[in-house]
């Protein structure tokens, strides 16, 4: 909801809709059926009403509300997070996504972006545009989870990360790739996408460490000596930044 634009968010009907969109993702998305989402929608609009005297149809004026911050472009400094006015535009637009990455990708991903793949697509941008953000996408074999969450890394100016399980991988092998991950985030300050899918887990511990990194940031006992050197480098400037004092600790939970 702080990501409104009080460009684009203007009265209160349009603040009504970006509260709409945002319970469907918050709770809607983890639902398993269409009576429990009807059921919320409900309680939704029971309030819209009691509480604004806006109705039902007044906040569903269009086909479908989706709300985004990749209309125009890749430009990180205008991107207001807004209504999609126009649904063909908007497939449109990410279909252009998808051409602009093919054109520099080693391995092209040959999508057809029709409607709801492309509102796929825009969960999982938003997912990505908010601190600590993420997501785990539920769906068959080959229905392009790993596709769009790609897509959307590109349309999100992220760099992808993933780890390649080949014969002989060992928990030495995932956690030094952990640690490349993480301080490719916080040493190198590159916004970073984790794509890991289901069957890379090869022992449950991965589990363990991905909860503790959503958790804290951190995985105890993955840095070596050598690697503080550049995380305290990192950390050191962040404290002159914020005109904290320089102890180890407050320089490890900056880079954290």
């Amino acid at each position: 909801m702080c990501s409104a634009h009080q460009k684009t968010v203007t009265n209160k009907v349009q603040l009504l809709q970006l509260w709409f969109h945002e319970n469907m993702r918050v709770f809607a998305d983890r639902m398993i059926n269409e009576e429990d989402k009807d059921v919320l929608k409900d309680l939704i609009f029971q309030q819209t009403e009691k509480e604004f005297r806006v109705t039902k149809v007044q906040v569903l004026d269009r086909e479908r509300i989706v709300f985004g911050d990749y209309l125009f472009g890749n430009e990180s400094d205008n991107r207001p997070y807004q209504i999609v006015d126009d649904l063909n535009k908007f497939v449109k637009r990410v279909e252009d996504y998808l051409e602009e990455f093919n054109s520099g990708a080693k391995v092209p991903m040959k999508l057809v972006m029709f409607l709801d793949a492309c509102d796929h697509v825009s969960r999982i941008c938003r997912v990505l545009r908010q601190p600590l953000g993420n997501a785990l996408l539920l769906g068959v074999g080959g229905s392009g989870r790993q596709s769009l969450c790609r897509l959307a890394t590109f349309i999100s100016s992220y760099r992808l990360y993933q780890i390649e399980v080949i014969k002989g991988y060992s928990m030495r092998d995932w956690r030094d790739n952990a640690k490349t991950c993480l301080m490719m985030a916080g040493v190198e300050g590159k916004a970073t996408s984790f794509l890991f899918v289901d069957t890379q887990i090869i022992n449950e511990q991965m589990l363990e460490d991905i909860n503790n990194i959503l958790n804290s940031g951190d995985v105890p006992g993955l840095y070596k000596t050598e690697d503080f050197e550049p995380i305290y480098a990192t950390g050191k400037t962040e404290c002159a930044r914020k005109n904290m004092p320089v102890t180890k600790m407050n320089m490890f939970q900056l880079y954290l």
